[in-house]
């Protein structure tokens, strides 16, 4: 899969604001960062002061064994100073989420919707309960700060009271994020977002390499892991109704727009979630197409970039026709006519792609040999050096790659410090070689759509976390193919930069008018039973 990443990111600097100066002053020898000490008149957590009152929003569909040890975190917060209370929206799962154990102790409730809303119909139903004062909340009073949390993050012990800790100190910030990281490695791969203006696509504001005392400036703060003000909600408004990517990015962006407040993000709250570069992305591929232009006029960053935004797709979707998958290929070319067709219906991931049929690795090696018969007691296994390291998430890859007999191409020392993005045009020329040459092996295993994996061999079984899929792809017919997308692409990207798609607009978030627990209103368009546990 071809993503969007960025290397080492160069200093952030924000436009001056029209609020009042922070009391904490900016380190000259760390440039993008603010100090993070508190003025002496800012003690946290005053005894004689009531708790702060967090409301934690959670979406979710699907993901209950995910869910249960989320829960499990937030039992384990250290809340000296707060008063937490979690709403979870089940998205219409298959099976309700209300069943599921919750640890005492936690004041915890369970929102159902009629039908998958997606991330932001989840997070805005789940902001419409708690602003309102319904359910659990209705008896505390209204919440200071909403706590946005992805059902598949991990939180730990003292994310949350770090994260209030920056909202209390410095009345600028509306919203701050969590660092986000990887549990298998322990490294951030992500601490604040950054709008990459020259093309209209983001990246993270810092990665590993961060002071802990310092402050993050962002242009926004990613949803799986934030923590808001109230009152920026009530300001700005909901999320815009994308169903799911670029949601949180379009409401960090307006709402520094309209309140003249800003993100920030802090290493001091640690999160844990998957990065998305460890994942093979199938339906997502849609909603990146399609949601990825609001950003570029909120910004007012012109024509240009939104063409090359459209064109960035172009090579992604020729990716994954080279690899022999052209449902995946015209999904970024749903998404880019869509946009130009200013078409943002509320489409749910079932009806824009089948399953691809991933198989577990259990059955790679007798896959393999099937293969090989095919071709021959001659037959040759290329495995991509890649998968040599120990990439989290691929522990079933490794263990079906030794029971096939194989040996790492000559180059694996190399891929032990690379990436597939990095020597693209010297990887373009190898992919151009076995085009008009024929593939170097007969059955060849490979990582995703970058041209270093391109016909390496006659079949190709392609790796994910979630699986391998196996294809055969032809290269001229591939070749053929990819002309004909680029031709469409190209004309979807020009229309998108002449006829820019109307940015979304943000519902208004609701006043506070306190309703019992156990009757939501029709707006909010859940099902009629609201399920609570509090301690």
């Amino acid at each position: 899969m071809l993503a969007d990443t960025v290397g080492r990111i160069p200093p952030l600097y924000l436009a001056p604001m029209s609020i009042a100066p922070s009391p904490v002053t900016a380190k000259g020898a760390v440039l993008g960062l603010e100090d993070l000490s508190p003025a002496a008149s800012a003690p946290f957590a005053d005894a004689s002061a009531r708790p702060w009152r967090v409301a934690a929003v959670c979406p979710c569909f699907n993901r209950p064994q995910d869910l249960e040890v989320l829960l499990q975190d937030f039992a384990r917060l250290d809340l000296r100073g707060i008063d937490l209370t979690v709403t979870i929206v089940d998205n219409a799962s298959t099976k309700p989420l209300a069943t599921l154990r919750r640890p005492p102790g936690l004041a915890v409730e369970f929102l159902r919707m009629e039908t998958n809303s997606g991330g932001s119909g989840g997070f805005n139903a789940g902001m419409t309960h708690v602003l309102r004062g319904d359910g659990i909340g209705a008896e505390k009073g209204p919440p200071d700060f909403v706590w946005w949390v992805d059902s598949d993050a991990r939180v730990g012990r003292r994310c949350l009271r770090a994260l209030v800790r920056v909202l209390e100190r410095h009345p600028y910030v509306g919203a701050v994020g969590a660092a986000m990281g990887e549990i298998a490695t322990a490294q951030i791969w992500e601490c604040g977002g950054k709008i990459l203006k020259s093309r209209g696509t983001f990246g993270p504001a810092a990665r590993d390499d961060i002071d802990r005392r310092a402050l993050i400036k962002c242009h926004y703060v990613a949803a799986c892991c934030a923590l808001v003000r109230a009152d920026a909600i009530r300001r700005t408004g909901l999320f815009p109704e994308n169903f799911i990517y670029y949601d949180d990015i379009d409401w960090c962006l307006r709402m520094t727009k309209t309140t003249g407040m800003v993100c920030r993000a802090t290493r001091k709250a640690r999160a844990f979630h998957p990065p998305g570069i460890r994942r093979f992305a199938t339906w997502g591929r849609y909603y990146i197409a399609r949601n990825g232009f609001s950003l570029i006029d909120i910004l007012g960053l012109g024509r240009a970039v939104r063409l090359r935004r459209a064109l960035f797709e172009i090579p992604r979707a020729a990716a994954q026709t080279m690899m022999g998958h052209d449902a995946l290929a015209a999904l970024h070319m749903k998404g880019l006519r869509d946009a130009a067709d200013h078409r943002f219906d509320p489409i749910e991931p079932k009806n824009i792609i089948g399953p691809m049929g991933f198989r577990p690795y259990a059955e790679l090696p007798g896959v393999v040999q099937e293969e090989l018969a095919r071709f021959g007691p001659h037959a040759t296994v290329y495995v991509h050096p890649l998968l040599r390291n120990r990439i989290p998430g691929f522990e079933a890859l490794r263990a079906a790659l030794r029971q096939i007999r194989f040996s790492w191409p000559l180059d694996w020392r190399e891929w032990k410090h690379r990436q597939q993005g990095t020597y693209l045009f010297r990887d373009l020329i190898g992919a151009a070689g076995r085009t008009l040459l024929g593939p170097s092996a007969d059955v060849a295993i490979v990582p995703t759509g970058w041209p270093t994996n391109w016909f390496r061999g006659r079949v190709l079984i392609q790796v994910t976390a979630d699986g391998f899929l196996v294809n055969r792809p032809r290269p001229m017919e591939r070749l053929g193919r990819v002309l004909r997308l680029c031709a469409t692409g190209i004309g979807l990207a020009s229309r998108i930069a002449m006829n820019p798609p109307p940015v979304r607009p943000l519902p208004p978030a609701p006043g506070w008018s306190p309703q019992r627990a156990g009757l939501p209103r029709a707006d909010v368009k859940a099902s009629a039973e609201v399920a609570a546990c509090s301690a």
